[in-house]
This record gives C-alpha cells, sequence and structure tokens, in this order.
C-alpha cells in the first residue's frame, strides 16, 4: 500500500509548473520570437526534460493543442528561472499564428498548457523586379533634343505601376557593362500604370553627335529592372550658313590709249552692268 502511495506522490510532485509564453515584437516576414521562464522538474524545483511547442493559425486550447503543428527546434529546458527563446521558422507571411508550450519531466509527466501569445508575421518582401522596358523608340530630334517613347512596365514584372525610370545616354553603345558611365537625365517622367505609353524629351545635347539611350525601371522595394533595348540616333545639323551681307555690284575697267602729236595719254572708264529689266 505504502508502494502505492509512493508512486501517486512521485507522479504528482513530478507535475511541471506551466510556464508562460511571450511573443517577442522583432517578428519577420517568415518567423517569430518567443520567450519564457523555464519551470522546474518537479513545479518550481530541479530541472525539466523536455519542451513541446505547438503554433497553428487557430487559436490554441487544451483540447486541440496535440493536433497544432509540433515545433521542433525548442531548447532543452534551463535551471527554474532561466529566461530561454527560440524563434520559430517557417511561416506563412502576412498571417496571425498562435503559440503555446507545455513542459515535461523525465517520465514524461506534462504541464497543463501555457498562456496562448499571438503574432502576426509580416508581409513577405518585394522580390520581384519591374519588367525591363523594350519599346524604346525615337519620335523626333533637334540639334540638341532627342524625343523617347516607350510602353510603361509593372512593379512586379508587368503587373502595377513601378516607382521611377533611370534614364542614361551616351556616345558609345549601352551595355550592362558601361551603363554606369553613361550620363544620367533628370527629370524623367513618373511611372504609369503598366501598358501606358509614355514620352520623354532628353535636352542638353550637341548637334551632328551619335547618340544610344537606354532605361531600367526601378520599384519601391528597390529592385530594378535588366536594361532596356538600347536605340541610336545623331542630332541633325539644323543652322543655316550665314547671309552674304557685303554683296556689291562688279565694276569693269576698260582702257585705251591715244596718241597725239605731242604725247601719249591713256582713258580708264568704268563700266558697270545695269541691272536686267524685263530680260533686256
Amino acid at each position: 500500500m505504502r508502494s502505492a502511495i509512493a508512486v501517486v506522490l512521485i507522479t504528482f510532485i513530478g507535475a511541471t509548473f506551466v510556464p508562460r509564453l511571450a511573443a517577442a515584437q522583432t517578428v519577420t516576414w517568415n518567423s517569430v520570437p518567443l520567450s519564457w521562464t523555464a519551470p522546474g522538474d518537479d513545479s518550481l524545483t530541479g530541472t525539466a526534460t523536455q519542451y513541446d511547442l505547438r503554433y497553428s493559425t487557430v487559436a490554441i486550447t487544451s483540447t486541440n493543442f496535440s493536433s497544432a503543428t509540433r515545433f521542433t527546434g525548442t531548447p532543452t529546458p534551463a535551471a527554474p528561472g532561466t529566461r530561454q527563446s527560440v524563434t520559430v521558422t517557417g511561416l506563412q507571411s502576412n498571417t496571425t499564428y498562435y503559440f503555446a508550450i507545455k513542459t515535461g519531466d523525465e517520465v514524461p509527466n506534462w504541464s497543463g498548457v501555457s498562456n496562448i501569445a499571438s503574432k502576426a508575421t509580416l508581409a513577405a518582401p518585394d522580390t520581384i523586379r519591374p519588367a525591363p522596358v523594350a519599346t524604346v523608340s525615337v519620335t523626333g530630334s533637334t540639334e540638341t533634343t532627342v524625343s523617347l517613347r516607350w510602353t510603361a512596365v509593372g512593379d512586379d514584372s508587368l503587373t502595377g505601376t513601378a516607382t521611377s525610370y533611370d534614364i542614361r545616354y551616351s556616345a558609345s553603345p549601352i551595355t550592362e557593362a558601361s551603363w554606369t558611365a553613361a550620363t544620367l537625365v533628370s527629370n524623367e517622367p513618373a511611372p504609369l500604370a503598366s501598358g501606358t505609353v509614355t514620352s520623354y524629351t532628353v535636352t542638353g545635347l550637341t548637334r551632328q553627335t551619335s547618340y544610344y539611350f537606354a532605361m531600367k525601371v526601378k520599384d519601391d522595394a528597390g529592385n530594378t529592372s535588366a536594361l532596356s533595348n538600347v536605340v541610336n540616333v545623331t542630332t541633325p545639323d539644323q543652322t543655316a550658313p550665314a547671309a552674304v551681307r557685303d554683296l556689291a555690284v562688279g565694276l569693269t575697267w576698260l582702257g585705251w590709249r591715244t596718241a597725239l602729236p605731242d604725247a601719249e595719254r591713256e582713258t580708264r572708264v568704268a563700266v558697270a552692268r545695269a541691272p536686267d529689266r524685263g530680260g533686256r
């Protein structure tokens, strides 16, 4: 009888204390940090043996605890009163999760379900960059300007609206390798919705010069598209020669000599052609 009573007492005393779970503020899009104070093996004394940490997208109770997802990366229980923590990973973005934990001893005797901690993960980072513009074309040019036109792409490939354009030009062909060396224009237009035709005029150019133009697109997360198609144009020479301002009617000098009895004389006469009137 005493032996049986002893067994009952050991089982009772061996029940571990329920830890109090807390979720930290520094969540990410796929993880939530949790912390708690380690309980004891026998209530608040001794060291427990194991933890059973569960999480779910629905509130956890003692009834559905075992059906919640078990997280296997929990630390080994420390001495009672020790603050312990773990980061639950592999979660879905932008989702509210509920967390609960039990403590077990070597038997194992299990504590009751802890308090329920809940936290929402952040939205997943945007890793989709805008599509490269493939429709850049030249619509006109002057001695110092070139007008470009293209069809807008999206924030995420061809979806949505991008954040900014980076338009550049160079006297030599533009490639990904030479992109940073090309001249950056200013006052680019704000991107419009994907599929919208957009125009922009580059100024400050030099006449009779060959230029190459290309662009990249950025979204609000800083993702940058690949290089667009590259267009080439030579600015024209539209400056006419200066007008002649000193035009004069030409003169022709005629001269002859006459023999007089006592001397020779030379006579010179200036002859000018009169304007032709009526074809005569």
